[in-house]
């Protein structure tokens, strides 16, 4: 095992900035970390190990030794490895002083993961590591987690702002690169949740499979395009919009049933009713509805069941209740 050395004052200008193969880019604004060091100083130095010519590379550290260059620092305080410290033990110190200082995001974690399987068999890692990378020992997590590291720059780019799922990122790596590349624009520019990502992807593999084109050739329709460019509408409304046209495409009969359900709702005076709320069996299947009323005393639960008696009596509400 090497120990690091007492802290010793290394000149900037001898840290190879560019030499950091233990990081995790792309890095973040470093503006906050440089107005905390200015405030109150270097918290945690960074770690350094030897290099040839009396020069330094990068262990962990390096937004901080970014951050005290901004502010011209000419030195900086450091724990040093001498070079013979193999790899492994310096990804661990990596590992070990982001793990219990800030965390990581979903790419870190994928990049580590990988890492460290490198040097580790899976299950070691699963059960060791994880847990050190704020994520349960499973090794399903790790195959998940492995085929992120996979993906192109701009979908990584997007699990590391926690804007693409684990689920997802690991159900387009078995996509073709070409139909990656088509979905980007609608994960990158729709406010999609993850089970909502799984919901779209799932829908384009189903359908992609049934009318036998690929999902580039389903995103590329000039519908669906024109719901995303469509700038009169607000991110969630194209979100929605692009939601509702895959869904009418899966199931048109569900989607007619749904919007006439709602059209007669509207008619009756049900679609917004503040204390009224009439749900259709799940998709249709099975013949109970439910009723949800809210009231606050009996005197307004009496008017909402004499409005109710009157409801029922409509010919529009016997239509609607047989589907």
């Amino acid at each position: 095992m090497f120990s690091a050395t007492p802290l010793k004052k290394i000149p900037l200008t001898a840290v190879d900035l560019e030499d950091h193969p233990f990081s995790v880019p792309p890095f973040s604004d470093l503006t906050p970390l440089s107005a905390s060091i200015q405030e109150v100083g270097l918290l945690a130095p960074p770690w350094l190990r030897s290099r040839a010519g009396k020069r330094w590379q990068v262990v962990t550290g390096l937004k901080r030794l970014l951050a005290v260059a901004q502010l011209g620092w000419e030195q900086v305080p450091a724990r040093t490895l001498p070079a013979a410290t193999p790899d492994f033990h310096c990804l661990l110190v990596s590992l070990y002083d982001n793990a219990f200082s800030r965390g990581f995001n979903l790419l870190e974690q994928a990049v580590l993961a990988a890492r460290l399987l490198a040097h580790l068999e899976g299950p070691k890692v699963a059960a060791s590591f994880l847990p050190c990378l704020g994520l349960p020992p499973s090794h399903a997590l790790l195959e998940k987690l492995l085929s992120l590291t996979t993906l192109e720059a701009p979908l990584q780019q997007l699990a590391a702002q926690s804007r693409l799922g684990l689920t997802a990122a690991a159900r387009l790596a078995a996509w073709a690169p070409r139909d990656r590349e088509a979905v980007l624009p609608f994960l990158n520019g729709l406010p999609l949740s993850q089970s909502k990502q799984e919901e779209f992807l799932e829908g384009l593999e189903l359908l992609a499979r049934r009318e036998g084109l690929t999902p580039k050739e389903i995103l590329s329709r000039a519908d669906l395009q024109q719901y995303l460019a469509d700038t009169a509408l607000t991110p969630q409304e194209r979100a929605e919009s692009v939601r509702r046209l895959l869904k009418g495409w899966l199931s048109p009969r569900l989607v007619a049933a749904q919007e006439a359900f709602q059209n007669a709702l509207g008619r009756l005076g049900l679609r917004q009713h503040p204390r009224l709320r009439l749900q259709p069996p799940p998709a249709f299947e099975g013949p109970d509805f439910h009723l949800e009323v809210r009231f606050r005393d009996a005197e307004e639960l009496k008017r909402l069941l004499k409005e109710l008696t009157r409801l029922v009596q409509e010919e529009e509400f016997s239509h609607l209740t047989q589907f």
